[in-house]
């Protein structure tokens, strides 16, 4: 391995994979987990998974956040609407092997009027925006349902 100073500001980009291109072991391989030189071995990256083991033993990777329309992370607010949104829609619909429970998904809807009114003058402009249109969407798939 090549242990050269890296200017600052500068990334040493190193090949862990143990392969080579044509699937031969590589004869020599970087300790894993170290990055840079001396000064900077107190960064460490992450060990890669160990593929031998059985999925269920393996971690899971940290989930990404859901991202907006705008590139932007959602808020958990946003996500708990879209998890209640998505449970009162599955409600009005029923899927196989369970049948719609219009009661149930109009109770759902009730407590997503409820956080609008909570939540009234302290969300964000899309935060507002997401929780109208589903609640506008719920409302009207909830009335078709029941008529």
């Amino acid at each position: 391995m090549d242990d050269t100073k890296v200017p600052p500001g500068k990334i040493k980009v190193v090949d862990r994979r143990k392969f080579t291109s044509d699937g031969d072991p590589r004869a020599e391989s970087p300790a894993p987990g170290v990055t840079g030189d001396s000064e900077s071995s107190h960064h460490r990256t992450a060990d890669p998974p160990d593929l031998s083991a059985p999925p269920s033993r393996r971690p899971s990777p940290e989930p990404s956040p859901p991202v907006g329309s705008g590139g932007k992370p959602l808020s958990r607010f946003v996500e708990l609407v879209g998890m209640l949104a998505g449970h009162a829609e599955l409600m009005l619909v029923g899927a196989e092997g369970l049948p719609a429970q219009p009661t149930e998904a109009k109770r759902l809807i009730d407590y997503l009027g409820e956080l609008e009114k909570k939540t009234a003058g302290n969300l964000s402009a899309d935060e507002s925006r997401i929780l109208l249109d589903v609640l506008y969407h719920l409302r009207s798939q909830y009335l078709q349902s029941s008529s």
